[in-house]
């Protein structure tokens, strides 16, 4: 399957930029998204989170379909969860886990999320702290 037939399978708006295609979507959406993306054999790139003015969070999902990079997005408040998609895409789990480390974002449908960067026993979240608070 080609990526314009799968960005039509998905729906919404993508925009094209420099980079590839970007779409924006609730955080709730890309698991479902992840799910069509398998099937059409795209292959899984990295997913990246970025801090946003007022306590919001930017992730973002790429993967790599036929030389075309896809990007979803997702804006979260502090303390919202999201769906993992390492049952999808196993090779998922190393980004979630370091996302769960610095941002301290709780992925739903994991049995656990082990620490990757952190100490077990530090707490999660080590990108959110304010230059006063301790390790």
């Amino acid at each position: 399957m080609r990526a314009e037939d799968t960005r039509l399978q998905i729906g919404g708006t993508w925009i094209e930029r420099a980079d590839g295609w970007w779409l924006t979507v609730p955080a709730a959406s890309v698991q479902e998204i992840a799910h069509t993306l398998l099937k059409a054999e795209a292959r899984f790139v990295t997913m990246v989170a970025q801090s946003e003015p007022n306590h919001v969070l930017k992730l973002s999902w790429h993967w790599d379909m036929e030389g075309t990079l896809l990007s979803v997005v997702s804006f979260l408040d502090e303390g919202i969860a999201v769906p993992s998609i390492v049952d999808t895409y196993p090779g998922a789990d190393w980004a979630e886990r370091e996302t769960r480390d610095y941002y301290a974002v709780t992925f739903e449908g994991r049995k656990d999320t082990p620490t990757l960067m952190l100490r077990d026993d530090d707490k999660p979240g080590r990108f959110l702290r304010t230059s006063g608070d301790s390790l």
